[in-house]
């Protein structure tokens, strides 16, 4: 029986900083009948493109949150750009000029209706961001986490093997009330997360 969903990585990077219309882009789909060999796949073929543009500004992975410090270049035009009402910027009112750059990792589940675009980019309805690299313009590490809880609970649900990836998270904050909820790893320190944001 083929898998209940497969992962899809879709980025637009700047090649380097400043070249605005020399950019990478990238749309790749990773299927196979265990789904956890395709995640695989997907976190491999980021990280290689993540590792490319770290070794163009001559360094080396140490973290997730350190390589979205150092790929700003990539992702960020650095421009800024404000909501406009009768030709008056409200401020305030910031517009993310560059809100389609960035890479990112989706769970699409495997009857999710697709659009492939005149250019031959594929868009799917149904799909979930489990990991990214963005401008930081808005911090999406809530959204992924809900989205890694809820790959956690298809491969629970359909008994698809998750080898050694499975993390358990206490989510509680500051209820008396323990709240465990499990994902699978990702490159993102959602310990950390946990203790600043979540709380």
């Amino acid at each position: 029986m083929p898998p209940k969903f497969f992962y899809y990585i879709r980025g637009t990077m700047f090649r380097s900083k400043g070249s605005e219309n020399n950019l990478v882009e990238v749309s790749e789909v990773f299927k196979d009948e265990n789904p956890i060999v395709a995640r695989e796949k997907a976190f491999r073929v980021y990280q290689n493109y993540i590792d490319v543009f770290l070794e163009s500004k001559g360094k080396r992975y140490v973290s997730h949150e350190e390589t979205e410090i150092v790929l700003k270049d990539f992702v960020s035009s650095y421009k800024r750009d404000f909501v406009k009402i009768g030709g008056q910027a409200i401020g305030g009112m910031e517009i993310d000029v560059d809100y389609d750059k960035g890479m990112n990792i989706f769970l699409v589940m495997a009857d999710s209706p697709a659009l492939t675009t005149r250019d031959g980019e594929l868009y799917f309805e149904d799909k979930r961001m489990i990991h990214y690299i963005g401008n930081g313009f808005i911090d999406f590490k809530s959204e992924v986490f809900e989205s890694l809880c809820f790959e956690y609970s298809i491969y629970q649900k359909y008994g698809y093997n998750m080898m050694d990836y499975k993390r358990d998270y206490n989510t509680s904050g500051s209820s008396k009330i323990l709240i465990m909820r499990s994902i699978l790893e990702t490159p993102i320190d959602f310990m950390k997360v946990m203790n600043t944001e979540f709380r």
